[in-house]
């Protein structure tokens, strides 16, 4: 399903575009993102690639109240213990050319060929297949005003919207909420572990990664359209999110890539936005990073 690479990078990606570059220590950790915009992108580069992500401010503090240790973990405990380091930055060697020579090309000519609206309704459909998984997460949660929403959402857009290509309950003041089963483990008690850099996927964790398969192989959409692996329009709509994604979101990949160590950017952004993911999910501030 489409979570499980495009909320993948987007977390990435609301800490990077607030934090500019370049950087080279963490910053406090953001709000979960719960809305996004497209950009209008710019072409590829040989040092930068993208995403733009707005982080909601439903839950965070006022941005003239200073934060308090209760609303925010501080930015040094967040980080993620990466004990696989070597290997992650193999692994990340090998998602940075994938997104250079691929991905990034491919997107600026979607971009180039298809007309804005268009690109706007594909965002609007891509995101109306994740509001089932994100409602079974959100009742999981105990979140059933938040579960309620996105099923509204969902009944409207799918409907009113047109399979989702316009986002009418947005225009009627029904705002998206996003929740995944890395999430959910988290509302249970269950520790994140190491950090992680996946094959195609980019960063995560133990728990997050084993959550995203869960997320994958329970999505119900995928059970009605075909999985990744065993249809065609599911590798389409998997495909389809990636290419979404990365025309969305240059300016965040030209923060990531303006980094000092693009690396240890990434990982510390990524640590710090899930860890205020999880504090949505709890209330309380993460408490990282071991089992």
């Amino acid at each position: 399903m489409m979570m499980t690479s495009s909320l993948l990078w987007s977390q990435v990606a609301a800490v990077a575009l607030a934090q500019g570059a370049p950087v080279t220590a963490p910053v406090a950790a953001e709000a979960p993102v719960t809305a996004e915009a497209p950009a209008e992108p710019q072409p590829p580069v040989a040092d930068a690639q993208t995403d733009q992500a707005q982080p909601a401010q439903a839950n965070a503090p006022a941005a003239e109240a200073p934060a308090t240790e209760s609303s925010a973990p501080d930015a040094s405990a967040v980080v993620l213990r990466d004990p696989w380091e070597k290997l992650n930055r193999d692994i990340w060697g090998f998602d940075i050319f994938f997104e250079k020579n691929l991905l990034g090309p491919v997107a600026y000519g979607y971009s180039a060929v298809v007309p804005r609206k268009g690109r706007e309704g594909l965002s609007n459909l891509i995101r109306n297949l994740d509001e089932p998984s994100t409602f079974a997460n959100q009742v999981l949660q105990h979140k059933i005003g938040r579960a309620v929403q996105t099923g509204l959402r969902f009944a409207l857009n799918s409907t009113l919207g047109i399979a989702g290509l316009f986002d009418v309950a947005a225009a009627a003041g029904i705002r998206r909420a996003s929740a995944d089963f890395g999430q959910t483990l988290a509302y249970y008690g269950a520790k994140p572990g190491p950090y992680a850099i996946l094959p195609f996927l980019g960063p995560s964790n133990v728990r997050d990664g084993f959550g995203r398969l869960v997320d994958t192989l329970t999505d119900p959409v995928g059970f009605v359209i075909g999985g990744v692996f065993t249809s065609y329009a599911g590798a389409g709509r998997l495909a389809a999110g990636g290419v979404n994604w990365r025309q969305n979101n240059e300016a965040t990949m030209q923060a990531i890539y303006g980094a000092s160590d693009p690396y240890a950017f990434t990982r510390a952004a990524y640590s710090q936005q899930r860890a205020a993911i999880v504090q949505d999910a709890t209330g309380k501030a993460a408490a990282l990073p071991d089992f």
